[in-house]
């Protein structure tokens, strides 16, 4: 599984993240930075009421799980 996590500054100098599951393959930084620019542009998301005033990190984070069958 991956996921997108986009992090963001807040008035404050808190950082946000929004963590977007099984991205697009194959994003380009310059799409994932003018997605950011226009979440902090529209003035949808407050944290604690705080708007987010900068981008501060994207990254993709892939998990790999394996489960075990413990109940035979």
């Amino acid at each position: 599984m991956k996921v997108l996590e986009l992090k963001f500054d807040t008035e404050i100098g808190k950082i946000v993240t929004i963590s977007i599951s099984d991205p697009k393959p194959n994003l380009t930084p310059d799409q994932i930075k003018t997605a950011m620019t226009a979440i902090i542009d529209s003035d949808v998301f407050h944290k604690e009421g705080y708007k987010f005033t900068a981008i501060n990190q994207a990254r993709i984070v892939a998990r790999d799980v394996t489960e075990f069958d413990l109940m035979s």
